[in-house]
């Protein structure tokens, strides 16, 4: 096929009706999956999804559920949601998978995974094309004020990948995860909250970073989670750093949202970090060190002016920088990760308005080029586009997808934000929350990723 594009490390731990689910199951014990695939191509895609087991058995179900069959058509900016429960246990026993999604058109897709039992968990993270031997964790937790990361890896080689992950403390102190032959194209998951890092002990609290190191080119995603209340941080690791960095979305007491921006360096050596905001406060800095190479600046802690905005992050000696973006609201939490650098169209697989009580925030920022009006387009409501304000560079704006009159009551499905100006280049995310869900049972009911940029 033309095209190929890899979810990266999407765990599909799949509880049928028929199973018992434990009333105390947290994330990593009993989850449900799902995906959305957008078709961003210019014409008509065929897409063909593809399970892996974490042993290596393959699946291709012919029913994906809700009467999608697999291999399945989709019309040009349209998106389909897989909800894997929904798919026939016969065809897809219950376990943990891994997924790759061909076409012969080019797609993206975003990736949720949810875990119910005393309180719910939700998180989303986007796809990825390549691997690489190694990559890098900005934020990882055990024991830190209760959080705890969930890390799965999944290795994109063709022989097996023997995988370690490397834990650095910010206070001091490092621990190991290791797994041999995880087969091609399969995961491997360890949920932190049941595994002890060799180096570590059930006492010890570390808030850092991770490095996973494998012989194959592999992925990974970190569902960083909080069991007590449901809290989860859903974001990939990156294979590369940047220099600017740029983050969308960046709260300080934003409607009850606060904002933890973690730093981390990819370069050896000395290098000063300077954050500036779009909305005119005061430049933070980090000096990060070999020793120490990376800071948290929680918003409230740094930022003298509540509201919502835009962080540019440079570093001096030319040092390579990976961003993540925490934000939290009570037991509502997500995560995205800064982007080093954007385009003129950026692609959104999966949005809602009130979609079965879902609603959704689209952050964009101009990260380069020129000052520049933003054209929106809504699938299915091309007729219906609209420009925002014009946006200088750096400046961020949030769009209330609830807030679109022309889009119907209950609307779920893709968006494409462009640039007007043609110098100019954009990063956006996406935010995805359900109030009444949170209502109906404890917990995260919110989850964030990262916007495509095509």
């Amino acid at each position: 096929m033309k095209y190929i594009k890899y979810i990266s490390v999407l765990v599909l731990l799949i509880v049928m009706a028929a199973v018992a689910v434990p009333v105390s199951a947290q994330l990593g014990d009993t989850d449900t999956s799902s995906f959305t695939v957008q078709n961003v191509s210019g014409g008509t895609a065929n897409i063909t999804v593809v399970f892996y087991a974490e042993n290596g058995t393959t699946y291709q179900p012919a029913d994906l559920g809700g009467g999608t069959t697999n291999p399945f058509a989709l019309a040009d900016g349209a998106s389909k949601q897989i909800v894997v429960s929904n798919i026939p246990v016969a065809q897809l026993p219950s376990g943990r998978y891994s997924v790759v999604i061909s076409s012969d058109a080019l797609v993206v897709a975003q990736a949720g995974l949810a875990g119910s039992g005393t309180r719910h968990f939700n998180g989303s993270y986007i796809s990825s094309t390549i691997g690489a031997t190694t990559v890098y964790i900005p934020s990882v937790a055990y024991n830190f004020y209760g959080w705890y990361s969930m890390i799965t890896v999944q290795n994109l080689g063709s022989s097996p990948a023997n995988v370690t992950v490397t834990f650095n403390c910010l206070g001091g102190g490092t621990g190991t995860l290791t797994q041999n032959g995880i087969p091609s194209m399969a995961s491997y998951t360890w949920a932190l909250k049941d595994v002890v890092p060799t180096g570590f002990t059930t006492g010890t609290i570390c808030d850092g970073s991770a490095v996973v190191t494998s012989g194959q080119a592999i992925a990974a995603v970190n569902n960083q989670n909080q069991p007590s209340t449901g809290a989860t941080n859903t974001f990939e690791g990156a294979i590369s750093g940047g220099n600017p960095l740029y983050a969308p979305n960046v709260s300080n007491n934003y409607f009850g949202w606060n904002s933890n921006l973690t730093i981390m360096k990819l370069s050896a050596g000395n290098t000063t970090v300077t954050v500036s905001y779009s909305d005119g406060d005061p430049d933070d800095i980090c000096n990060l060190t070999d020793a120490a190479p990376a800071c948290k600046l929680y918003q409230p802690s740094y930022h003298s002016v509540a509201g919502r905005y835009g962080a540019t992050m440079t570093a001096t000696g030319g040092a390579q920088l990976l961003a993540l973006v925490g934000s939290t609201n009570g037991s509502l939490s997500g995560a995205t990760s800064a982007a080093a650098s954007g385009t003129a169209e950026v692609a959104i697989p999966n949005a809602a308005k009130n979609y079965y009580g879902w609603g959704s925030a689209i952050n964009c920022q101009v990260v380069g080029g020129a000052a520049t009006t933003l054209h929106v387009s809504y699938s299915g409501y091309a007729g219906s586009a609209y420009d925002t304000a014009s946006l200088g560079i750096g400046n961020s704006i949030q769009i209330i997808v609830n807030n679109e009159g022309f889009l119907p009551s209950s609307w779920q499905g893709g968006v494409s934000v462009t640039a007007n100006t043609p110098a100019a280049m954009i990063a956006c995310t996406v935010g995805n929350s359900n109030p009444s869900g949170a209502v109906a049972q404890p917990g995260d009911w919110t989850t964030q990723y990262n916007a495509y940029n095509k």
